[in-house]
């Protein structure tokens, strides 16, 4: 099998941001014999280290599905790592990215840790003792051309296959959505005493943290969320008509680079046209034109993807089509990589989520630039019975105002999370603020600028302060330091 480059990776991950970092590792965690017979609440604790902190590593047992009397009681692990220097604020608990990701392995900046408690709750239907894997889902999901219609039928009945089988084994399904998610912090929150605690979520997490602040408004102090999305907009938005929008905000910052323009004069007439002509092979590796858009949205997740596919996608119009054929490689290769990603928690908390499962989204308009790949994938997917939990109660499916002082904070440039969708936030935060900054991808705001990020973390969490002000301003570079076309010559060639 080829070894795809690190981009080609980046691609992908970026689909369910967070800032976990798992972690391989013998099992800190207490035996869980020692639960056996206890009831729902009870925990247990066992002292140790993680990430230079002293640590408790704790299990809890909670119902499966709050909503039934007679339901089971699951295990869920949970971390909380002891504050460095005095413990004089608010715990902090971490709300990563998602859904289908673990909420256990997440290193944070020194900033997190001197003043505060910080807590780790791990997601149920991943990091608990039921896991809703799916292999299955995973290996469906290279088969060619899967945005027609043929292939969105037969991965439907892939995934009713898997929804059956889980059934089959005893699983409750419909307890496993973000309001249960959110009743698990509570229960955390309560069996380590805490009073008030502080929120810090990404991506998938600021859907988890927006519910538990409308849930538990007497638990939430302060709530900061990084690459926020919109209650009502669901977990993840993609309509095309908003794709074609960012797409827009790219193309004008392209037109803007003399060096951009020099190599194309608008890329995205440059991505209409390779799409138009590019051969269905390049030294016999197949380039999927579908995989080929999936890929490309996410890659457009951060700016320093987006400027790899752009090139990619400028080198192809001038004849060369090894980047385009390596990330359609890319794409069998890491969706194949399970070790990640739990498919079926991811689908079970977008359609419990509040998901309109009754309708077709395969049509988009004729002139979209890209459409919305990843939505006629997934959406198609799971509606029609392809997945059919029952959906959260309405008023955790809509916005309301909220009550905890709230920092959100997005990127400019986050097609997962678009500023217009974010800023229909505002009139729902009764203490809360929103920033967008300038020429940043989904994630961005955490990594581009660390020093400007834990001086807004250290601001907020310990003051109330919103302080920017050490973000400073930055263009993007449409020249990438790698690109795909140069690492697919090397793979190709050392195969040869």
């Amino acid at each position: 099998m080829h070894k795809t480059c690190r981009l080609c990776i980046l691609a992908f991950l970026f689909f369910l941001s967070s800032t976990s970092r798992l972690n391989a590792q013998d099992s800190p965690f207490p035996n869980p014999s020692e639960l056996a017979g206890k009831q729902a609440g009870e925990f247990i604790l066992k002292s140790g280290t993680i990430y230079k902190n002293r640590a408790d590593f704790g299990l809890i047992l909670v119902p499966e599905n709050r909503n039934n009397p007679q339901s089971k009681l699951i295990l869920l692990p949970f971390i909380r790592h002891f504050a460095r220097t005095a413990n004089t604020s608010q715990p902090i608990f971490l709300l990563g990215g998602g859904p289908g990701k673990s909420n256990l392995w997440t290193e944070m900046p020194e900033v997190f840790y001197t003043h505060n408690e910080v807590i780790n709750v791990g997601y149920r239907g991943v990091d608990g003792d039921v896991k809703l894997k799916c292999k299955e889902i995973g290996a469906a999901m290279i088969m060619a051309n899967p945005l027609s219609q043929e292939s969105l039928v037969m991965m439907r009945r892939n995934l009713r296959k898997s929804y059956d089988s889980l059934l089959q084994k005893g699983i409750d399904l419909n307890g496993y959505n973000m309001v249960q998610v959110v009743d698990d912090i509570e229960a955390v929150r309560q069996a380590l005493g805490y009073d008030k605690i502080n929120l810090f979520s990404t991506s998938y997490g600021t859907q988890v943290a927006y519910i538990a602040c409308r849930r538990h408004p007497q638990s939430i102090f302060r709530n900061l969320m990084i690459g926020a999305s919109n209650r009502e907009r669901l977990l993840l938005g993609w309509e095309p008509e908003m794709v074609d929008k960012m797409l827009t905000k790219y193309n004008d910052l392209w037109k803007s680079d003399p060096e951009a323009v020099s190599k194309s004069p608008d890329i995205l007439v440059t991505i209409k046209r390779v799409f138009q002509s590019f051969p269905r092979a390049w030294q016999n590796i197949r380039i999927d034109p579908d995989k080929l858009r999936l890929a490309t949205f996410f890659l457009l997740y951060e700016t320093e993807t987006a400027a790899a596919i752009f090139d990619a996608y400028v080198a192809a119009e001038k004849g060369d089509y090894s980047g385009l054929a390596l990330i359609s490689l890319g794409y069998d290769q890491t969706v194949q990589d399970t070790s990640r990603q739990y498919w079926g928690d991811f689908i079970t908390k977008v359609v419990s989520g509040g998901l309109d499962t009754t309708k077709s989204y395969y049509s988009e308009p004729a002139e979209s630039i890209l459409g919305s790949p990843s939505r006629k994938f997934w959406w198609n997917s799971v509606s029609l019975g392809g997945w059919p939990v029952h959906q959260i109660a309405v008023e955790f499916r809509r916005l309301d105002r909220i009550d905890a002082e709230t920092l959100v904070i997005n990127g400019e440039l986050d097609f997962s999370s678009p500023p217009d969708y974010i800023r229909e936030l505002k009139p729902y935060l009764n203490k809360g603020h929103i920033i967008i900054i300038p020429s940043m991808g989904h994630m961005e705001v955490i990594y581009n600028q660390r020093d400007g990020f834990e001086h807004l973390v250290e601001q907020f969490f310990r003051n109330g302060i919103v302080d920017t002000s050490r973000y400073v301003s930055h263009k993007i570079d449409f020249t990438p330091a790698e690109t795909f076309q140069d690492e697919a010559k090397k793979i190709f060639q050392n195969d040869r």
